[in-house]
């Protein structure tokens, strides 16, 4: 593909690098793509929004998205209203039982148009590039598609369920830039940036979702229960228009992943930063580690508990080095801690990953 100008590293610097789909990190899920056609197409939709002024006269008709159900109650959304074919949906997910492993960038854009030519609409293209001039500077557009939205995701393994609740609730305290962290069920999901009109990312844990949707499914609970035994826990990063503006990866045919890829891995990097130190006392029930708080900061425990209460969690806090007869204020006291590290995750050999059918244009491998 020939060399493009491109915004580097959040617009610091401009250089001149060949774009390129090829994806090495992860994998995609969501994408939000349309494209406008000089010709007249079947319009395609779930009836119409429509507005009327005070007159009585129709302002406006907004076609709605068309709802395309797939197996394993998975579904994605096509419009076309005559001119224009839209496209949104998990593409990863669709048809499949789950998403735990996905496909690549240039796997989805083929899945998307393998579905959309089945519905009577021209697939999705690059076009022809053309060059602009935008605040003095080159900058290429293109005559075909434009994604609006893209999801990158990777899986991380801790080594076990009780790791990653370990790790999660460790990442709870972490900061990304000035996008506010927050946290979502019993520690199963972090966010940052939630409701960011530019970019938002999550982790959370994989075994946690596939359970709410299991439904009985021998399958997805086997799968379930080896998301827990690698202590899988995913990170998500959603990239939204203004963003893909900004970056030049709005159009298909200027899309750079090396682009994505490169701001995904420095979101990424609030899952490694320093180490994820966490005391054992993070897995003691609530009661017992609402007893070595108060005697952390320094609390007279016998003054705070039941005569029988104190020795059972005294007997509970002795094996990890704390008596909480003795005050915490006149004894120097290290908490043991283990560092939980991340991995890569391979798919178990019994997973199902259906290969993306290329017969769009008689396109091979």
């Amino acid at each position: 593909m020939t060399p493009v100008f491109r915004l580097h590293r959040g617009g610091k610097d401009w250089h001149v690098c060949p774009a390129s789909q090829v994806q090495s990190v992860g994998f995609c899920d969501w994408i939000s793509i349309y494209q406008q056609h000089a010709c007249d197409l079947p319009r395609l939709c779930d009836g119409a929004f429509i507005s009327i002024d005070k007159d009585g006269n129709t302002v406006n008709t907004t076609l709605k998205k068309l709802k395309v159900e797939g197996s394993h109650e998975t579904r994605v959304f096509i419009r076309c209203d005559g001119g224009t074919v839209y496209f949104e949906g998990n593409v990863s997910r669709f048809g499949r039982p789950d998403n735990v492993f996905g496909y690549s960038f240039i796997d989805c854009i083929q899945k998307i148009n393998n579905l959309i030519v089945q519905h009577g609409l021209p697939a999705f293209t690059e076009g022809n590039r053309f060059i602009t001039n935008w605040r003095g500077n080159p900058r290429s557009e293109w005559t075909g598609a434009i994604i609006t939205r893209v999801d990158l995701t990777e899986n991380f393994s801790t080594g076990s369920r009780d790791e990653a609740i370990a790790f999660m609730r460790w990442l709870q305290g972490q900061q990304v830039s000035r996008l506010k962290t927050g946290t979502y069920g019993d520690c199963e999901t972090v966010d940052f940036g939630r409701g960011s009109r530019r970019v938002y990312s999550k982790a959370y844990l994989k075994s946690a979702e596939i359970r709410r949707h299991s439904k009985g499914n021998t399958y997805l609970e086997k799968l379930a229960d080896w998301c827990d035994e690698v202590g899988l826990i995913r990170f998500e990063t959603t990239y939204k228009t203004t963003k893909l503006h900004d970056m030049g990866c709005h159009f298909l045919g200027g899309f750079d992943m090396k682009q994505l890829e490169m701001d995904f891995k420095e979101r990424k990097e609030v899952l490694t930063r320093n180490s994820a130190e966490m005391d054992d006392f993070s897995q003691l029930p609530k009661s017992i580690l609402a007893t070595y708080r108060m005697w952390q900061a320094g609390d007279d425990i016998t003054a705070k508990l039941k005569r029988s209460q104190f020795y059972v969690h005294r007997k509970a806090l002795l094996p990890y080095g704390v008596d909480i007869s003795v005050k915490s204020n006149i004894i120097k006291f290290q908490p043991r801690t283990r560092v939980i590290k991340l991995g890569p995750v391979q798919k178990p050999e019994w997973y199902e990953l259906p290969e993306i059918e290329r017969k769009l244009y008689g396109t091979g491998s």
